[in-house]
């Protein structure tokens, strides 16, 4: 069964009040397998229902580096290959998409990400991407330099 299934609806107030639907899963080559031969039932074993009448579309971004890491899907003995997988649509739209990307499972982590808000918000502040806070509680290298410039424009109007 795949693992670390996300539904970003429950994660998020924004993206639950949007009228599709957003989820990440992580899969083995052979659960993949399973997937690209009956997607709508795969989905739904998830608990992600998609409509009968909803078109269901895959792109694999490295299909060659999937065949290369685990030829003909083969999970196990000292492959640790996973097929991470992100799935948007549905709910009002007639169409569910999923990116796939096979990866080796030991890179997990070791990517440093900018992210556009801090994991406690929500969304990017008044619409505005902005780097996360450099220490707990701190704000952010931008933060501190937009109020000091603001200080900086008051104190020169005095």
């Amino acid at each position: 069964m795949p693992t670390k299934i996300v539904d970003f609806s429950a994660r998020s107030e924004v993206i639950r009040a949007e009228p599709f639907n957003a989820h990440f899963w992580e899969c083995t080559p052979a659960e993949f397998r399973t997937y690209l031969g009956r997607p709508r039932e795969f989905l739904r074993r998830l608990g992600i229902l998609v409509p009968g009448d909803c078109r269901i579309e895959t792109t694999i971004e490295n299909h060659d580096g999937l065949e290369d890491q685990a030829p003909g899907f083969e999970s196990g003995s000292g492959n640790d290959t996973v097929v991470c997988n992100m799935g948007i649509g549905a709910a009002a739209r007639s169409v569910y998409r999923v990116v796939s990307y096979a990866r080796d499972e030991a890179s997990t982590g070791n990517v440093k990400k900018a992210l556009l808000h801090g994991v406690s918000r929500q969304q990017a502040k008044h619409g505005h991407a902005s780097s996360p806070p450099e220490a707990k509680g701190g704000k952010s290298k931008r933060e501190k330099k937009e109020k000091k410039a603001k200080a900086r424009r008051e104190h020169e109007a005095q």
